[in-house]
């Protein structure tokens, strides 16, 4: 039996594009994991650390490998790929 990898969003409270991702997946059916930043002493470093050169929230990642962020979701999307990058 395959299982679909966990999806994560890393996003901070305050951001506008954290919420729309956020409700952008949700619209989508997707299910995923939210992880605050909020208190995170570096989140740019942080962020870094996963994608390269990524140092903004949101930060969208499936299984260990990041997506990116809205823009990037949005990108996926216009090309028909965002639902088969996002199962895996």
């Amino acid at each position: 039996m395959t299982t679909k990898p966990k999806v994560t969003v890393y996003r901070t409270a305050y951001c506008p594009f954290c919420i729309q991702a956020v409700r952008f997946l949700r619209e989508l059916g997707v299910e995923f994991e939210e992880v605050s930043l909020d208190d995170h002493p570096d989140r740019r470093a942080f962020t870094s650390s996963i994608l390269p050169g990524h140092t903004t929230v949101p930060l969208v990642v499936v299984g260990d490998r990041p997506l990116g962020g809205l823009d990037d979701l949005h990108a996926l999307h216009r090309r028909g790929a965002l639902l088969s990058a996002l199962s895996g």
